[in-house]
C-alpha cells in the first residue's frame, strides 16, 4: 500500500512538473494596458510587462504572484529587473516554480529507487527536499543579478557609441533633440531600442528628449545615460557647444570599459593557473610513476 502511494505521489509530483513547465514555455500574448503603460513618461523607464495567462491560471497569478513579490521583497531588484525587461511577477513565478522543483526532486528519485528495490530512510530525502528547494528558491535571484550586470554593461557600451554619435550630429549643426533622434536612430541594437523608446516616451508626454534618457538611466542604474541627458540639457537650455564635451565623455567611458575589460581579463588568468597547475602535476606523475614503480620494486 506504501508502494502505491508513493507511485501516486511520483506521478502527481511529475504532472504538476510538466504543467509548470507547460505554462512557462507557452507564448504569451502581449497585453494592451501593458504596452500602453511602457509610452507613460511616469513610470521611470517602462514597467516590464507581468506575466500573463488565460481562464483560472490568470486568476490564480493575480491571487498569488502580487503578494508573492511583497512578502519576497522582489522590489529591491528593480533596477535589475528593469534592466532585464522582466516584470517582479514573472521572477516570482520563477522562484516558486524552482523551490517546488528542488522539493519535489529527491522525493521522486526516492520513490523510482523505492520501485528499484532500494528503500531510504524518510528523513533523506525531506532533508535534501528542504536543501534543494532553498538553493533553487535563490537560484533566480543569482541568474538575475548575472543577466542584470551583463546587460548594464553592455548597455554602457552602447552608450559609448551613442555619445560619438551625438558629437557628430552636434558637429553637423543638428539640434540637440534632433541629434538625439538621429543618433539613436541609426544603431540597431537592442540597447539602441531601449533609448530610442526613452526619447519616443518623453516626445509623446510633451518633455525634452534629454529627460526620456534621465528617466532610463534612473531606471536601468546606468549613470553615464543621465551624465549624456545633462549635457544636452545644458545644450538645449543654453545653447552651450557640446561637441567637445560629448567626445570627451564618450573618451572617458571608453577608458573606463577598457579598463573593465582588462581586469575581467586578468581575473580570468588568474583562475587559469590553478587548472593549469594541476595539469602540470598530473603530468609529471604519469611521466615518473614507471620509475618509482621500479624503485619500489627493486
Amino acid at each position: 500500500m506504501t508502494g502505491t502511494w508513493l507511485v501516486l505521489l511520483a506521478g502527481g509530483l511529475i504532472g504538476g512538473g510538466l504543467v509548470v513547465a507547460s505554462a512557462g514555455l507557452s507564448p504569451a500574448r502581449p497585453d494592451l494596458a501593458d504596452a500602453v503603460h511602457r509610452l507613460l513618461p511616469t513610470d521611470r523607464g517602462a514597467r516590464p510587462p507581468a506575466p500573463v495567462a488565460s481562464g483560472r491560471l490568470a486568476g490564480l497569478q493575480a491571487r498569488v504572484l502580487p503578494g508573492a513579490v511583497r512578502a519576497f521583497g522582489l522590489r529591491r531588484y528593480v533596477a535589475d529587473l528593469h534592466m532585464v525587461q522582466m516584470a517582479p511577477e514573472t521572477l516570482a513565478a520563477r522562484k516558486i516554480g524552482y523551490a517546488l522543483l528542488g522539493l519535489a526532486f529527491p522525493a521522486v528519485m526516492s520513490a523510482l529507487m523505492l520501485l528499484a528495490g532500494t528503500r531510504l530512510p524518510f528523513a533523506l530525502p525531506a532533508l535534501a527536499g528542504l536543501v534543494l528547494g532553498g538553493l533553487f528558491f535563490w537560484l533566480p535571484d543569482l541568474t538575475l543579478r548575472q543577466n542584470a550586470t551583463a546587460a548594464r554593461a553592455t548597455l554602457r557600451e552602447a552608450t559609448c557609441v551613442f555619445l560619438e554619435l551625438v558629437a557628430m550630429e552636434r558637429l553637423a549643426d543638428a539640434g540637440p533633440t534632433e541629434a538625439l533622434d538621429r543618433a539613436a536612430g541609426i544603431g540597431g541594437s537592442r540597447e539602441f531600442a531601449r533609448i530610442r523608446d526613452a526619447l519616443l516616451r518623453a516626445e509623446l508626454a510633451g518633455q525634452p528628449s534629454w529627460n526620456g534618457l534621465s528617466d532610463l538611466a534612473g531606471a536601468t542604474g546606468v549613470t553615464e545615460l543621465a551624465d549624456a541627458a545633462d549635457i544636452m540639457r545644458l545644450a538645449g537650455r543654453d545653447g552651450a557647444a557640446v561637441y567637445s564635451t560629448l567626445r570627451a565623455r564618450a573618451s572617458s567611458l571608453r577608458t573606463q570599459l577598457l579598463a573593465t575589460a582588462t581586469a575581467k581579463a586578468n581575473a580570468a588568468s588568474e583562475h587559469m593557473v590553478v587548472p593549469v597547475s594541476l595539469l602540470g602535476l598530473c603530468f609529471m606523475a604519469l611521466l615518473g610513476y614507471p620509475a618509482f614503480v621500479r624503485i619500489l620494486l627493486a
